[in-house]
C-alpha cells in the first residue's frame, strides 16, 4: 500500500493545502502564458515544493489545457506520464547525490540543447539545490541565465541562504509557509473520509499539532494511525502508534500552572507517571504549547487556535489575559531545562516536579517550609544587615545547600564566604594571574562540609581550568587572606536546574536588600553583623 502522502498527492493547484500566495501567482502566469524560465522554491521540508513543481510541469505541457486556464487536465498523455513518473521531458535531479560539476554537465547542460521528446517544454526540477558544489553552481550559471526557449528550471531548497546570490537573482523566488492547523485538519478529514474511516476529532487535532505546520509529516502520522486497521479510531487507540501526550492533558496542566495551583500540578505529574505517559514527549509538547501561548500573548498568532485543544482551550485563552509576558518567558525557560534533565534523571518525574515547585516559590503559592526545600543556597538570602535573633531563626529553618547537612559553625563560615565573595575573587587574581578568568558570574560557593568548601561552576570548561596549574591552592590562600578560614576545595559543574535556583536565590537576596535599604544602620547592627559573619561573641 502506497504511503498516504503519495496516494493523496495533490493533482491540481486547487487541491494544494495552503501556499495561496504562490498558487495564485503561478496560476495567473499560466492563464496569461507569461511564465518565466527559472523558479526558486524555498521553505522547510514537507510543505509542497516538489508537488507544486510537478504541477507546474504538468500545466505547461498539458495537451488539453485551454488558453486562459491554469489547471492541468490530468487526462492527456503528457499529464498521465508525469503522474506515473515516466515523462521524458520532466527531469528530476537530486542535488544531494549529484553535487559535482560533472553531474551538472551530464544531466543538465548537455541535455538542454536537445528539444523536448513530445512535450512543449523540457522541465528540470532540481531538489535540494543548495547541495551543489561551487563549481557546479558556476557551471549552471550561464545556462540558467540564458536557457533555450523550450527549457524551464525549477530549483527547490530548504536552505536558501546556501544558494549563491548570482543564482537567486536569475530566478523568480517563492517562499513557502507552514500550514495552519485549521487547514491541516481540513485536509486530514478529507483523507479519512476518502478512506471510509471514522476518527475522533481529537486525533486529527493531535496530528495537526504534532506536525508543526508540515503537511507531509501530518499525512505520515495519519498513515501510521490508519495502519491500525480499525474502522473507528479513538484517541486512546491512536496513542498506541503515536507516543504522544494528549493535548487536553497538556492544556489542563498549563491551566493549573498558570493559575498557580502548585499542589494540583504535582499530583497531576504523578498521575501521568502512573498512567504510563511518556514524560519527555509530554514536556516537549508543554514547551511547544508555551511557545504558542507566548506568540498569542504578543499578538503574533491568533488566539482561536486554542479551540483545537478541547474544553481547556477557552479557559486557557481567558487565563492568558491575567498572565504577563515575563511570566511566560520564565516558565518556558524552566521547562526547556526540564527537557535536558529528563534524559538523565533516576526518578523520571523529578525534573518536572522541581520545575513546578520552583514556579510555586516564585509565585509565592508555597509555604515557607516548601520554599526552603526548593531553595539551593541559603547564604544568598542573608541581608546585608540583619539582627542576630533573625539569623538564628533562619539557620534553624534553612534547608542545607544542595542536600548536605551544614553544622552551625559551617553555616556561619559559608555565610561569611558568600558575603565576601567578590573580595575573595579579587584576592585570587592577585595570588595568580591564571585565576584572572574567574568572576562572580561564573562560580559560586554552594556548600561546606567537613572543612571542605564546594564551588559550583556555570561551565565545565572553567571548572577544568580551575583544577589545573595549582589554581586551587592559590584560591585557598585568597579565602584565608580575606575571611581567615583554612579550607579545602572541591568543584563541580552546576546543572541547569541548580543554576535556575541560584538565580532565584540572588533575586530574593536583592529584594531583601531593597526592603532593608531604608533601615537606619546603627553601631550595634554593624557589630552584630561582624560577630555573626566571623563566628565571634562578646566576652565582656
Amino acid at each position: 500500500m502506497a504511503s498516504i502522502y503519495r496516494k493523496y498527492r495533490p493533482k491540481t493547484f486547487k487541491e494544494m493545502v495552503g501556499q495561496n500566495h504562490i498558487k495564485l501567482t503561478l496560476m495567473s502566469e499560466l492563464e496569461q502564458g507569461s511564465f518565466t524560465h527559472a523558479y526558486l522554491f524555498c521553505g522547510p521540508r514537507g510543505l509542497g515544493k516538489t508537488t507544486i513543481a510537478r504541477l507546474m510541469a504538468k500545466a505547461v505541457n498539458c495537451e488539453q489545457r485551454k488558453e486562459g486556464e491554469a489547471e492541468p487536465c490530468n487526462q492527456c498523455q503528457s499529464c498521465l506520464d508525469i503522474m506515473a513518473g515516466r515523462a521524458l521531458d520532466m527531469i528530476e535531479i537530486d542535488a544531494a547525490s549529484h553535487t559535482g560539476v560533472d553531474n551538472v554537465r551530464e544531466n543538465i547542460i548537455d541535455n538542454v540543447r536537445f528539444a523536448p521528446h513530445r512535450s512543449k517544454f523540457k522541465v528540470f526540477i532540481i531538489d535540494e539545490v543548495h547541495m551543489l558544489s561551487v563549481s557546479a553552481f558556476n557551471a549552471l550559471l550561464k545556462t540558467l541565465e540564458e536557457p533555450p526557449a523550450h527549457v524551464i528550471f525549477i530549483l527547490c531548497t530548504t536552505e536558501a541562504h546556501k544558494v549563491p546570490e548570482t543564482i537567486i537573482s536569475r530566478c523568480q523566488r517563492f517562499d513557502f509557509k507552514k500550514v495552519a492547523p485549521v487547514e491541516a485538519i481540513k485536509r486530514l478529514r478529507m483523507i479519512v473520509e476518502a478512506e471510509k474511516i471514522k476518527m475522533d476529532e481529537e486525533v486529527l487535532e493531535m496530528i495537526a499539532f504534532r506536525s508543526e505546520g508540515c503537511m507531509r509529516d501530518a499525512e505520515n502520522f495519519l498513515g501510521q494511525v490508519l495502519s491500525l486497521g480499525e474502522k473507528k479510531i479513538t484517541l486512546e487507540q491512536a496513542t498506541l502508534v503515536l507516543p504522544a501526550a494528549d493535548l487536553g492533558l497538556v492544556a489542563e496542566f498549563l491551566k493549573i500552572i498558570l493559575v498557580k495551583k502548585t499542589g494540583e500540578a504535582l499530583e497531576m505529574i504523578n498521575k501521568l507517571v502512573d498512567d504510563g505517559v511518556d514524560l519527555e514527549v509530554f514536556n516537549r509538547e508543554v514547551v511547544i504549547f508555551l511557545r504558542k501561548l507566548l506568540l498569542v500573548k504578543e499578538g503574533v498568532v491568533k488566539g482561536d487556535w486554542l479551540g483545537m485543544v478541547g474544553k481547556f482551550g477557552g479557559e486557557l485563552n481567558t487565563i492568558l489575559g491575567g498572565v504577563n509576558v515575563q511570566e511566560l518567558i520564565e516558565t518556558l525557560k524552566i521547562f526547556l531545562n526540564v527537557g535536558r534533565e529528563l534524559k538523565d534523571s533516576e526518578i523520571p518525574q523529578l525534573p518536572l516536579e522541581m520545575a513546578v515547585a520552583i514556579l510555586g516559590v516564585r509565585s509565592g503559592t508555597m509555604g515557607t517550609a516548601d520554599k526552603n526545600a526548593v531553595s539551593i543556597q541559603a547564604s544568598y538570602k542573608i541581608p546585608a544587615i540583619i539582627r542576630k535573633e533573625q539569623t538564628e531563626k533562619e539557620e534553624r529553618q534553612e534547608t542545607p545547600e544542595l542536600g548536605r547537612e551544614i553544622a552551625k559553625g559551617e553555616g556561619k563560615s559559608l555565610a561569611a564566604i558568600s558575603q565576601k565573595w567578590n573580595e575573595i575573587i579579587k584576592a585570587s587574581h592577585k595570588e595568580s594571574r591564571d585565576l584572572m578568568f574567574i568572576n562572580e558570574s561564573m562560580v559560586w560557593p554552594v556548600g561546606i562540609a567537613d572543612n571542605c568548601l564546594e564551588l559550583g561552576f556555570k561551565y565545565d570548561l572553567h571548572k577544568s581550568r580551575f583544577e589545573t596549574n595549582g589554581n586551587k591552592d592559590f584560591f585557598i590562600k585568597a579565602i584565608k587572606e580575606v575571611v581567615g578560614l583554612d579550607l579545602q576545595i572541591r568543584s563541580k559543574t552546576l546543572k541547569p536546574s541548580e543554576l535556575a535556583e541560584l538565580d532565584m536565590a540572588r533575586e530574593e537576596k536583592e529584594n531583601s536588600q531593597e526592603q532593608l535599604s531604608g533601615v537606619k544602620v546603627t553601631e550595634t547592627d554593624i557589630l552584630g553583623q561582624v560577630l555573626d559573619s566571623f563566628g565571634g561573641e562578646v566576652i565582656e
